[in-house]
């Protein structure tokens, strides 16, 4: 994308001003926006209105994590972040906008080298990775940069195009994802003013721990997830937070499932019918998931629609069903997960966070393998502190 003029940017930014003026721009822009709300003005942003809807998703919650490998200037570890405003600019070594955006990322890096601001790049395309290091070197990059090998990344982020530049808060919070280059300036600059460097010794001292952002995690990319923009905006409301109980009576295959004994298990909520053809042909596959990934910590929960919940038993005896399975109380636990369809998939972390809201049936898999995969609550902290971005 071309980069905007100077006087779309002096433009928009004396709106800005006027609007505070006169109190016509809402107050979060002084503050922490809440989740899925930008308060930025749209002028700010590159995309479309469906594309900005999914990047806005990502407000207001915590940063996801960096998974990059190859650093230059760095490496950036985890808690290099504590306390810090930090701008992570995506790019592409072929992006032509991407490499004319260096100078102003070295100019930002000096500008705010007082104020415990870090310029982070993420090489993210999967073309030209193999030059990073030469453009770098070419173009001067004096900030840290590092590979994003295996897109993981990107997709955590919502990445669309090249660049795409997102600023965290020092509280770890993101606040604006999809900037054009030539606003980064203003979002740091209304964050400065809310959130000035802590005095202290060594020109600043990072906020206290409990106030950093620690408890990162990727977000399933795009293609894992069901449903069209304003569906994924409404799941946002719930994903990543802790997940809402499970109401439901009549368990079968178990005893009543309580939050003690499922602590630190991989959760496959699969809501289904008795009625319902897919569910009852999906069936072998829940099976085969929960045997195959039972000793690595899966366990799958089958939550069966209050509407012909009578003809649970019969129907889980003549199919087979071997996993545990319960009736939704009054349609309460469909409605606490937005559920819209039958069958659907949520999945559940080992720290009790809904992650997966709404996977397509095809993924279900592929989801389940990346949240085994990650370390038990109980490790995060020994691990995570080790580095931003682990090496893939």
């Amino acid at each position: 994308m071309a980069t905007v003029r100077r006087v779309a940017r002096v433009h928009a930014a004396a709106w800005l001003v006027t609007a505070m003026l006169i109190g016509l721009l809402p107050l979060a822009v002084a503050g922490s926006a809440a989740a899925g709300e930008n308060p930025f003005p749209s002028e700010w942003f590159w995309g479309d209105e469906k594309q900005r809807k999914q990047q806005d998703a990502m407000i207001g919650r915590p940063m996801p994590d960096l998974r990059l490998s190859e650093w230059i200037n760095g490496p950036i570890k985890k808690r290099d972040l504590r306390g810090k405003i930090v701008v992570v600019d995506f790019w592409a070594t072929w992006c032509g906008p991407c490499i004319r955006s260096i100078p102003h990322n070295n100019e930002m890096m000096e500008k705010y080298a007082d104020d415990g601001v870090l310029i982070l790049g993420v090489c993210g395309s999967s073309r030209g990775q193999d030059r990073m290091a030469a453009v770098a070197k070419e173009h001067d990059i004096r900030y840290p940069v590092a590979r994003d090998a295996t897109q993981r990344s990107a997709k955590a982020w919502r990445v669309m195009w090249w660049p795409t530049y997102a600023v965290v808060d020092r509280k770890g919070v993101v606040r604006a994802v999809g900037l054009q280059p030539n606003f980064v300036d203003d979002v740091v600059d209304i964050i400065l003013e809310e959130q000035p460097m802590p005095e202290g010794e060594d020109g600043g001292e990072a906020l206290a721990e409990e106030d950093v952002t620690e408890d990162t995690f990727e977000p399933f990319p795009a293609e894992f997830l069901e449903g069209d923009a304003g569906r994924r905006a409404r799941l946002a409301e719930i994903e990543g937070q802790e997940a809402p109980p499970l109401e439901v009576r009549a368990w079968m295959n178990a005893q009543g499932l309580s939050k003690k004994k499922l602590e630190g298990k991989v959760i496959l909520v699969d809501f289904w019918a008795t009625w319902c053809g897919p569910c009852i042909r999906a069936i072998p596959k829940a099976n085969a998931w929960q045997e195959k990934y039972v000793d690595e910590g899966l366990v799958v929960i089958g939550v069966c629609h209050s509407r012909g919940a009578e003809n649970m038993g019969r129907v889980a005896k003549q199919h087979n069903i071997r996993y545990p399975i319960a009736a939704d109380v009054d349609g309460a636990t469909v409605k606490a997960y937005m559920v819209d369809s039958f069958p659907d998939y949520y999945l559940i972390d080992r720290a009790g966070r809904l992650r997966g809201a709404d996977l397509r049936a095809g993924k279900v898999e592929e989801a389940i393998q990346v949240l085994l995969a990650e370390a038990p609550p109980e490790q995060e902290d020994d691990e995570g502190d080790d580095a931003v971005a682990s090496a893939e």
